[in-house]
């Protein structure tokens, strides 16, 4: 399917009016709205990918449906994470289950036999992995573990979406690997907020980031058969 073909043609402006009100509603503590703007990010995409992703064959469509799904249930769960750290742990799974999906998903599109650039982002990767994590590790507490789990997983689906240059349009390369890079920002936020010290904007910064990544990688994975 053409990208003029796909329906709504409208979509960019629906989804960047959602998200910008989910913005301004998390900016003013608005919690009660954001209920309903915060899992409307993932569910326009999820119908958005669903109508438009089925020239993509089933493995392809399927395994993207899923890594939607498991960042929609993330997003609900970490709206209740100031109530107990379970909700915070059910969303780092419920991420850590899309990221695994993410990197399948980009895997099979993978270039082989690696390039020396592969290598390279590869090493660069793992030094902004474990900087992160050397900066917030004083104030995980019990989550050590399941945070250098998660962190190795989001960069494995980083390099994922780097491996697939030269067997996609470039396009969808850059369209999913600046998804990818958009993630590890968001992500990275998050941790920091969370874990070192006080982000100004943190809202705004961590969503606005979160959003574009999964806009990005939904239209890179859309345009990967076009020629």
């Amino acid at each position: 399917m053409s990208k003029a073909n796909r329906k709504p043609t409208y979509f960019l402006p629906i989804f960047t009016l959602i998200v910008l009100i989910d913005l301004y509603v998390g900016s003013i503590g608005d919690d009660a709205m954001r209920h309903l703007t915060k899992p409307l990010i993932l569910c326009s995409l999820l119908v958005y990918f669903a109508i438009n992703g089925r020239q993509l064959g089933k493995p392809t469509y399927g395994l993207m449906l899923m890594a939607l799904f498991f960042s929609w249930l993330g997003d609900a769960f970490l709206m209740y994470d100031g109530i107990s750290s379970k909700y915070f742990v059910a969303g780092l799974v419920s991420f850590l289950l899309a990221h695994v999906v993410y990197a399948i998903l980009f895997f099979r599109k993978r270039n082989i036999p690696f390039s020396r650039a592969f290598w390279l982002v590869l090493g660069l990767l793992v030094l902004y992995g474990s900087f992160l994590f050397f900066q917030i590790q004083a104030g995980l507490g019990a989550l050590k573990i399941p945070v250098i789990f998660y962190v190795a997983i989001i960069l494995l689906m980083a390099l994922a979406a780097f491996g697939r240059k030269g067997r996609v349009p470039q396009y969808s390369f850059n369209l999913v690997f600046w998804g990818a890079l958009f993630f590890i920002a968001s992500d990275s936020i998050l941790a920091i907020n969370k874990f070192l010290t006080d982000v100004p904007y943190s809202h705004l910064l961590i969503m606005g980031t979160y959003a574009t990544a999964q806009y990005l990688i939904t239209q890179g994975v859309l345009d990967q058969e076009n020629p």
